[in-house]
């Protein structure tokens, strides 16, 4: 099969979150004050640091067959850091997935990885809609109707975000009673970095950043940011890292917090 990307002439281009102006009196919900900020900030270039060190020579990331996945959310955090110096691995990894896309794709979540990270990486051409568009159509119609749920919502945003109209759309979810259950249970349902990764996107992407309990603002950012910072290790080698109990199990964790830190 043809490289897509290495036939698709194009130079890597890293977009950064918008950031949210730090308000003069701070209130809770808002945007972390700076001392805060910048414990996150330098947790996120611990992370990315790390990442790169653990890039395999190949430009892949973990030991098992689960490498293309991570391959892909490892790049999609990368990317998400937009830090020059990490261009290279990011580079590395787009090559090595590429030279591994196929158009029987069974494992519908790390292809959907593949191509968010994809959107962000291709500057905007009509190349960028044609290689977008091919990519998706990878994904087999079984796969995609015998996903789960979680699995099937994050195919469909990633399609979204590709500007691909989903063939097999899904129920829109109810906006309201989902940040209502969150904010009822909030901090306890913050378990887990991918988990922490989902919340901030959902809060940030349906709410405009404000989490309410009755008429009373959360201060989610700083809970979420208190929970990465606490539990950030250092590497010996340098950088620094999520634990989990194998090494890809530490990959995941630490791209989920890269990319929950570049959230708040």
């Amino acid at each position: 099969m043809p490289k897509l990307l290495t036939a698709c002439a194009f130079s890597l281009a890293f977009h950064v979150l918008a950031a949210i102006p730090v308000s003069s009196i701070r209130q809770p919900g808002s945007s972390l004050d700076p001392s805060i900020q910048n414990e996150v900030d330098h947790a996120a270039r611990q992370a990315a640091l790390w990442l790169c060190a653990r890039q395999r020579p190949d430009g892949a990331w973990g030991d098992t067959t689960n490498r293309f996945r991570l391959t892909a959310l490892s790049l999609l955090a990368l990317a998400a850091a937009d830090t020059r110096e990490h261009s290279d691995a990011c580079s590395r990894a787009v090559l090595w997935l590429d030279a591994r896309a196929t158009n029987r794709v069974e494992a519908l979540e790390a292809h959907a990885w593949h191509l968010i990270a994809l959107t962000r990486l291709v500057p905007d051409s009509p190349a960028r809609t044609n290689l977008l568009a091919r990519y998706s159509r990878f994904a087999r119609p079984a796969a995609v109707r015998q996903a789960s749920p979680s699995v099937r919502r994050l195919w469909s945003q990633a399609l979204s975000a590709a500007g691909v109209a989903d063939p097999y759309p899904i129920p829109e979810e109810p906006r309201d009673d989902d940040l209502a259950r969150l904010a009822e249970t909030w901090p306890g349902c913050a378990n887990g970095n991918a988990a922490m990764w989902r919340i901030a996107r959902l809060i940030n992407a349906r709410s405009d950043g404000q989490l309410m309990r009755g008429h009373r603002p959360l201060d989610w950012r700083r809970d979420l940011a208190q929970i990465l910072i606490n539990s950030l290790r250092c590497a010996p080698a340098g950088g620094g890292y999520w634990n989990a109990p194998t090494g890809d199990g530490q990959i995941e964790e630490t791209a989920f917090a890269l990319l929950t830190l570049l959230e708040l």
